[in-house]
C-alpha cells in the first residue's frame, strides 16, 4: 500500500497540476511532495547511476529523494515547491517515468556494481568513446533548462540582528529584540516561522513572529561571511548585513545507516508527523523505530487513523526492490523481520552546525551525542564577536519549552552586547 488520505472529504481540493501527464488534486498550503504522496505517488525520483527508486524522506529539503522538473527548472526539490494550479511536473533521468523506469536494468545487469569509467576501455577508443556518450546519457539528475534563466540581481539589506531559523528558539529571539528597538531580520526555509511546533500535536501554544521583525520565509542562508549573510529566496539572491548573527539552525533529520535505507517508504519521524498534521498516513502497516516525542506522536496518530502499528527500537535492514516492504528491526535485544509498507525512524538528529562554524563558532565532537556541535556559553556567545547559536542546534533533543527559554536568555545577551558597543 502507500500513503493515503486519512479522510479524502475533510478538506476541498483548491487545484490541480501535473505530474507525468496525470493530474494531481492539492489542498491548501501543500508542497508538491505532499500532494504526490497523498496521491499515492510514493517514486519520485531515481538515483543517478542504477536508477534505484527514490522518493520522499524528510519533506525539509534535506535529501535528493523528491527531485523534478518543474516546468522548465531541473533539479527542483518537491518538499520545497508549492503545489499551484498548472503547474507541469516530470520526472528526471527515467522513461517513461519514475515510478517505472526502464533503465532499471543497469541495477540487475552489475549487480557487482558499474565503474563507467573503465568500461572497455581496452575494447578500442571507438567503443570506448561510443560507452561515455551512452553512460552519460544514462547517467545524471536531469538535463539543462532548454532557455537561459538571467542571473537576478543581489540586492543588500543592513539590519542589526539576522536571525537565521523561525524556530521555537529562532522566533524568540527575534521577537525579543525587535520589542527592545533593534531592527531584526529573520530567514526561514519553510514558508511560515514556527519550526518543528508546526509538525507538532502535543507543541504548546505557537508564538506569532513579531509584525516588527522582517521575516525572509522560504529562504536559505547559504553562507556566512564576516560582511554579510548570502541568502536566497523568492526574491532573488540577497546579502544581509548584521552586527550580530543569530543561528537558531536546529537539526537535521536522519533515518541513520542501514541497508536500503533510501527505499521510499523510509521516512524521518519529522516527516512522518508533518504528513499526519496534512491528513496523510504513510502506509498500512507502519513500523515506527525510535523513541522520543515525536515517535509516539507518529505512532498515536497513525493507530487513531486505523493503521497497524509496531514498534521497534533500531533498524537493521530495509527490504524491498521498488519500495518498503518488509524491515528488520530490534526489540528487547532480538532482531526481527516485520512486514510493513512504510519505516519511520526516530533515531538520529544532527545539529545544522555549518553556518555557525562557517561564522567563527568552534565546532567540537560530542562523544555522548555523537554528533558536532557549535560551543557556546550559556548567554549563546561564541569564540567569534558578534555570533550566537540558540535552540537545538547546541542542545541536541531539548524540549520544545527549553528551546523557547534558551532563545530569551540569548537575546538578553544579544540585546546587553548591541547597546554596550561591543559589536
Amino acid at each position: 500500500m502507500a500513503p493515503r488520505r486519512i479522510d479524502p472529504r475533510s478538506q476541498t481540493p483548491v487545484g490541480s497540476f501535473l505530474h507525468d501527464g496525470q493530474r494531481v488534486a492539492f489542498r491548501a498550503g501543500e508542497s508538491l511532495a505532499l500532494a504526490l504522496l497523498a496521491a499515492g505517488r510514493g517514486s519520485l525520483s531515481r538515483s543517478p547511476k542504477y536508477h534505484r527508486p527514490r522518493g520522499p524522506l524528510c519533506l525539509r529539503g534535506a535529501c535528493e529523494g523528491c527531485l523534478v522538473r518543474v516546468g522548465d527548472l531541473p533539479g527542483q526539490l518537491a518538499c520545497r515547491v508549492p503545489a499551484a494550479e498548472g503547474l507541469e511536473v516530470r520526472s528526471q533521468n527515467a522513461f517513461p517515468n519514475a515510478s517505472l523506469d526502464l533503465f532499471r536494468v543497469t541495477d540487475w545487469f552489475f549487480p557487482k556494481h558499474l565503474d563507467h569509467h573503465h568500461l572497455l576501455v581496452n575494447a578500442g577508443a571507438t567503443l570506448n568513446r561510443a560507452m561515455q556518450v551512452f553512460a552519460r546519457r544514462m547517467a545524471g539528475l536531469g538535463t539543462l533548462p532548454s532557455e537561459e534563466h538571467p542571473f537576478p540581481t543581489p540586492s543588500t539589506l543592513s539590519v542589526d540582528a539576522l536571525v537565521v531559523g523561525a524556530g521555537t528558539a529562532g522566533m524568540a529571539v527575534a521577537n525579543a529584540l525587535a520589542r527592545e528597538g533593534f531592527q531584526v531580520a529573520c530567514c526561514e526555509e519553510e514558508p511560515r516561522p514556527g519550526g518543528e511546533a508546526l509538525d507538532r500535536r502535543d507543541a504548546p501554544t505557537l508564538t506569532d513572529l513579531c509584525d516588527k521583525v522582517r521575516f525572509l520565509g522560504s529562504t536559505s542562508a547559504v553562507a556566512t561571511f564576516d560582511d554579510g549573510t548570502l541568502c536566497v529566496g523568492p526574491e532573488g539572491l540577497g546579502l544581509v548585513r548584521a552586527r550580530a548573527r543569530v543561528f537558531a539552525t536546529g537539526c537535521v533529520d536522519s533515518v541513520g545507516l542501514f541497508p536500503q535505507n533510501d527505499l521510499p517508504g523510509v521516512f524521518t519521524a519529522r516527516a512522518a508527523a508533518r504528513m499526519l498534521r496534512a491528513g496523510v498516513v504513510p502506509g498500512e502497516r507502519v513500523v515506527v523505530a525510535g523513541s522520543g516525542a515525536l515517535a509516539s506522536e507518529v505512532a498515536a496518530g497513525c493507530a487513531e487513523a486505523g493503521v497497524r502499528v509496531t514498534h521497534a527500537e533500531g533498524v537493521v535492514e530495509a527490504h524491498g526492490t521498488s519500495a518498503v516492504k518488509a524491515a528488520t528491526v530490534t526489540a528487547h535485544g532480538r532482531a526481527e523481520k516485520v512486514k510493513c509498507d512504510a519505516l519511520v525512524v526516530a533515531l538520529t538528529a544532527t545539529p545544522a552546525y555549518e553556518l555557525a562554524g562557517q561564522a567563527g563558532a568552534l565546532v567540537r565532537w560530542d562523544a555522548s551525542a555523537r554528533c558536532f556541535i557549535p560551543e557556546a556559553l550559556a548567554d549563546g556567545s561564541t569564540r567569534a564577536p558578534g555570533v550566537y547559536v540558540t535552540g537545538s542546534v547546541r542542545a541536541p533533543g531539548a524540549a520544545l519549552q527549553a528551546r523557547r527559554e534558551d532563545g530569551s536568555r540569548v537575546a538578553l545577551q544579544i540585546a546587553s552586547d548591541l547597546r554596550g558597543g561591543r559589536l
